[in-house]
């Protein structure tokens, strides 16, 4: 009796498991060959086999590489970076505001705001450094807190206030100098501003400072008010002047035009007295003066009239 053996469905099961087999591991090769990076990031490729270390991407658009499936890759962020270092009573920003000492020896709390960013192209050494991508937390902010600690030392608490600005522009040349020299970051890291939040003086010397302002103000104050009085004072002086001589050259006037008016009257009538006619006219003009004053009345009347009443 004869057998017959079926070799054609095991032939074909093994060739589909090789198929399904390579395919996995070609689409396993490839998802592990293409990488990728977003806006603002740069790719440091690390490949141990080769040794070699590369940077992909500008940081400037979104984009897909491709890479030995067996290299490594670290994402970079290169666009603006920044650090709050400020403290309030119920809050702090990243880190706390940096204590610096004054010329004259006084504590100040600084709060400020830095913001750099990574050059593109030195991605690369800055990871050599830096492997574990902590230059932020280990160079940077070091760096931030000695160069203001340095640069508080040149100026006085005073100064700190009224040199705020010329302080920044020192400060900010001063960090973008420090972090160019600095060795372990090679130059990869650009300064773009610095801000200056506040500086926080000693409640005591701020408390000193406003009672000296306060007896400024009282002495700025006290002196326009003597300058004032002063020129009211001169002011009454050369009004007084000026009345006595107005009223000194009325009186010049109306004697000048009085005595016109006795020659006048003297002339026409040569019988009349003029020593008399001066005399009852000075008499005349003594009693109106003294009824316009309001405190006596008079009522003239000739020698031979009976009626005098006496007015209280």
């Amino acid at each position: 009796m004869e057998r017959r053996f079926n070799f054609e469905a095991p032939r074909i099961e093994g060739l589909s498991v090789a198929v399904i087999v390579t395919i996995i591991i070609v689409g396993g090769l490839l998802f592990l060959s293409v990488g990728n990076i977003g806006v603002g990031y740069v790719a440091v490729v690390v490949d141990p086999i080769v040794g070699s270390t590369s940077v992909v991407g500008t940081g400037s658009n979104a984009q897909y590489f491709l890479k030995a499936p067996w290299t490594s890759v670290y994402k970079i962020y290169v666009a603006t970076d920044s650090v709050h270092m400020w403290s309030d009573a119920a809050e702090s920003g990243d880190f706390p505001a940096v204590e610096s000492l004054t010329k004259d020896g006084l504590k100040v709390d600084v709060d400020i705001t830095v913001r750099w960013s990574v050059v593109p192209g030195a991605a690369a050494d800055l990871y050599r450094r830096y492997p574990s991508l902590d230059w932020k937390d280990r160079a940077i902010i070091p760096i931030i807190r000695e160069t203001i600690r340095n640069m508080l030392v040149n100026y006085t608490a005073i100064q700190t206030i009224e040199q705020r600005a010329a302080l920044g522009v020192a400060l900010t040349t001063s960090l973008e100098r420090a972090l160019r020299v600095e060795s372990s970051l090679s130059s990869a890291v650009a300064l773009d501003a610095v801000n200056i939040r506040k500086i926080t003086l000693p409640d005591n010397f701020v408390n000193a400072i406003e009672k000296k302002l306060a007896a400024e103000q009282l002495a700025i104050a006290a002196e326009f008010n003597k300058t004032r009085l002063l020129v009211i004072a001169d002011a009454r002086a050369q009004s007084a002047i000026l009345e006595a001589q107005g009223m000194a050259e009325s009186r010049l006037i109306i004697a000048n035009a009085t005595r016109q008016s006795l020659i006048t009257l003297a002339q026409a009538d040569p019988d009349l007295d003029p020593a008399e006619l001066a005399k009852l006219y000075l008499y005349l003009e003594t009693l109106r003066d003294i009824a316009a004053s309001g405190q006596a009345q008079f009522i003239v009347a000739p020698e031979t009239s009976q009626y005098i009443l006496n007015i209280p």
